[in-house]
């Protein structure tokens, strides 16, 4: 199963923890409320359509930084499967995105074999159908999502 920490009076944007800066891809204290900078971001798509998407910054840690992060929020160290996920801030940044952007996914969720990868508004309309969603790593550049890949978890 997965650690999903939450530390209640941390914020990420603003008063990092001592671990925020192991988070695995482009980190989870990006210092903007509004923006990310061009790098490859984890969280969550709150809401997405044919033009933009709401996404959540999260942090991911796997390895040493996972078993630090567990225990600096209070959860079971080291995690369960080596990774450990932190949300401290439910702030939601709206991004445009590239009309070529693929996503990388798992139509079923539960078969990390089973990964295709699709335009956009393929996984658009299709992702409702699979009831449940998945993390992902947002590939920006200039403010512009150009790709999108699910994180699958055990």
């Amino acid at each position: 199963t997965s650690s999903s920490g939450t530390a209640a009076t941390s914020d990420p944007t603003t008063a990092p923890t001592s671990t925020n800066e192991l988070a695995d891809g482009s980190g989870c204290t990006p210092g903007s409320d509004t923006t990310l900078p061009d790098g490859r971001w984890y969280g969550l798509v709150d809401d997405a359509d044919t033009a933009e998407l709401d996404f959540d910054l999260a942090c991911f840690f796997t390895g040493d930084a996972a078993i630090a992060a567990a225990a600096e929020d209070g959860e079971e160290s080291p995690p369960p499967n080596d990774y450990h996920t932190r949300n401290a801030r439910d702030l939601v940044r709206t991004f445009a995105v590239a009309d070529e952007a693929p996503v990388t996914w798992y139509p079923d969720g539960g078969d990390p074999a089973n990964v295709v990868t699709v335009a956009y508004d393929q996984w658009l309309t299709d992702r409702p159908n699979r009831g449940f969603d998945l993390a992902v790593w947002l590939t920006i550049s200039s403010g512009t999502v150009i790709e999108i890949e699910e994180q699958w978890v055990p």
